[in-house]
C-alpha cells in the first residue's frame, strides 16, 4: 500500500534533481559567454592601446566597502592591462564565503587560464590548488592569513606583522599604560584571542610591562559595524585609552563614535589601511596612525606570479608585499 507514495517520491525527487542540474548548466553556460566576451573585448580598466590579449584571468574577491579590496583589484587590473590579461572580477558577498567557492568551480569549468582568489580562513587552499592544476589553471591565492607551506603561490600581507606593527604604535606613543580596545573584523571563525592580528599585539606588548589588551571583540559584517563594536568596548570598559582597528570600515566607524563623544585626545585610535575619510582624520589628529597593508602591490604580484607560472617558473615560497605606517607627519603638505 505504500508503493505509491515512494514511487510518487521518487519521481518528485528525480524532477528536483533535474531542476538543480539544469540550473547549474544555465550558470555554467552563462559563465562561459561572460568569459569569451571577456577575451573579445578585454575586461580591463587600463589596457595599453597596443596590447594584445593572450589570457583570461578571474579575480574573485569580496563585495566589501573596504579600501583593501580596491587596492588589490586596482593591482591586477593595472598590471593586466600591459600585460594582455584581461581580468574577469567576481565580488562574492563578505559574509557569504560559499559564494567564492561557487565562483571558483565556475571558473574551472569554463576554463579561464588563472584564477587570483582572496584566501578567507577556511583552510581549503592546497585542495583548490590541486583542483585548479588539473584542469591546467594557474591558481593564485591572495589574503591577509599566511597558509601552510603545501599551499603554493600565496602572495598576501600577514596579519600577524599587522598586529606587531598594531602594538609597537600603542607602545610608541602610551607605553606601559596602555589599556586597549582591539576591534577585529568580522572574517574567520576562530575565537579572538587566536586571531593573528591578536597574538601579533600581544608579542608588540611584552616589551612595556603592564601595557594590556583589556577588551577585544570582532565586529559584525555592515556599514555601521565599526561604530557598533567601539561604541560597545568604550562602553564595557571606559578605561581604554586606545582603540586598534583591524580594517579600514572599523578604523571609519572607531573614529566617528571617538568624535561623537567628544573623546579625541583621551582615546587614540591606531587604525588600518588609507582612505580619503582615514587621511583626513589622521590628518586631524583623531586616528594616530594607520598600518596600511599594501594590496595593490598583492595585485600587482599576483598578476606576475601568474604570467611566471605560464611561463613555466615554479612558484616561490609566499611572497610578504608589507606595509607602511600614515601619520599626521607623512601626509601634512
Amino acid at each position: 500500500m505504500w508503493f505509491p507514495q515512494f514511487r510518487r517520491a521518487g519521481w518528485l525527487f528525480i524532477l528536483l534533481f533535474a531542476l538543480a542540474l539544469a540550473g547549474a548548466t544555465v550558470m555554467n553556460l552563462v559563465l562561459i559567454g561572460q568569459t569569451r566576451k571577456a577575451l573579445d573585448e578585454g575586461i580591463l580598466s587600463d589596457k595599453s592601446p597596443g596590447a594584445v590579449l593572450k589570457y583570461h584571468v578571474a579575480l574573485i574577491i569580496p563585495d566589501s566597502p573596504d579600501s583593501f579590496f580596491d587596492g588589490l583589484r586596482e593591482g591586477v587590473l593595472k598590471t593586466a592591462g600591459t600585460e594582455g590579461v584581461a581580468v574577469q572580477v567576481f565580488r562574492y558577498h563578505a559574509n557569504v564565503p560559499d559564494e567564492a567557492e561557487t565562483y571558483f568551480q565556475l571558473c574551472l569549468t569554463s576554463r579561464v587560464d588563472g584564477v587570483i582568489l582572496y584566501a578567507g580562513p577556511d583552510g581549503q587552499m592546497a585542495w583548490r590548488g590541486e583542483q585548479a592544476a588539473a584542469e591546467d589553471v594557474v591558481f593564485i591565492p591572495v589574503g591577509t592569513l599566511t597558509p601552510p607551506r603545501t599551499v603554493l603561490g600565496f602572495i598576501g600581507s600577514s596579519s600577524l606583522l599587522q598586529g606587531v606593527e598594531g602594538g609597537n604604535q600603542v607602545i610608541r606613543r602610551l607605553g606601559r599604560s596602555a589599556r586597549v580596545g582591539l576591534l577585529l573584523t568580522s572574517e574567520g571563525e576562530r575565537v579572538p584571542v587566536e586571531d593573528p592580528v591578536y597574538e601579533g599585539m600581544v608579542i608588540a606588548l611584552r616589551s612595556a610591562p603592564g601595557a594590556q589588551i583589556v577588551r577585544v571583540s570582532r565586529a559584525r559584517p555592515g556599514i555601521l559595524s565599526g561604530e557598533e563594536a567601539a561604541s560597545a568596548l568604550l562602553k564595557a570598559d571606559p578605561t581604554i585609552n586606545v582603540l586598534v582597528c583591524a580594517s579600514a570600515p572599523i578604523t571609519e566607524g572607531a573614529a566617528q563614535v571617538v568624535v561623537d563623544q567628544g573623546r579625541v585626545g583621551q582615546v587614540l585610535i591606531v587604525g588600518t589601511d588609507e582612505s580619503p575619510a582615514i587621511d583626513r582624520l589622521v590628518d586631524k589628529g583623531v586616528i594616530a596612525a594607520s598600518i596600511v597593508r599594501d594590496s595593490k602591490k598583492m595585485g600587482v604580484e599576483a598578476v606576475k606570479a601568474f604570467l611566471g607560472a605560464r611561463a613555466g617558473t615554479p612558484f616561490r615560497k609566499p611572497v610578504e608585499v608589507g606595509f607602511n605606517v600614515r601619520t599626521r607627519q607623512e601626509i601634512a603638505p
